[in-house]
């Protein structure tokens, strides 16, 4: 996964409540899984969701300009299209 934040940067804490009965299940596996990194990587992903989405909804009258544009004139190149 490529990560579209500084790895490298000073850790922060974070306190989280957690299901007790997700947390009962995880417990064998402690020693096998770091739960920091798994979180972490679990938060970038969320937050590039997050931040996708905002992009999208603040462009989507440019997005449905160009549409209309590509509908009316067609896509550049189609004329070669020999499919």
């Amino acid at each position: 996964m490529q990560t579209n934040y500084n790895a490298t940067a000073k850790k922060g804490r974070l306190s989280l409540s957690i299901n007790q009965h997700l947390l009962d299940r995880l417990e064998p596996y402690k020693q096998q899984v770091n739960f920091s990194a798994q979180a972490e990587q679990l938060l970038a992903r969320m937050l590039e969701e997050l931040e996708n989405r905002t992009w999208v909804e603040r462009n989507a009258e440019a997005l449905a300009a160009h549409g209309m544009d590509i509908s009316i004139t067609g896509l550049a190149g189609a004329e070669f299209d020999r499919i």
